[in-house]
């Protein structure tokens, strides 16, 4: 089933009001937004979203990086 991109639209717009109302916890909202853009992704680009798993060292990794970005400085030094 295609959706339109005025539904998907509609959908998030839903699951944001619930979310800042605090009719959903943070858990239950990121875990039904993951599904709607999945969907999206699906269907407008072609592919499934696949699952990764990320390790300590890796999130560890991202997390610097993303300070170093923020302090316009290289991890390294």
């Amino acid at each position: 089933m295609v959706m339109s991109d005025i539904s998907y639209s509609t959908k998030l717009r839903e699951l944001s009001k619930d979310y800042y109302q605090n009719h959903i916890q943070l858990d239950e909202y990121r875990s039904r937004r993951k599904i709607i853009l999945d969907k999206i992704d699906e269907e407008f680009n072609g592919r499934k979203a696949e699952v990764v798993e990320a390790d300590a060292d890796d999130e560890s990794s991202i997390f610097m990086s993303t300070i170093a970005f923020f302090k316009n400085s290289d991890v390294d030094q």
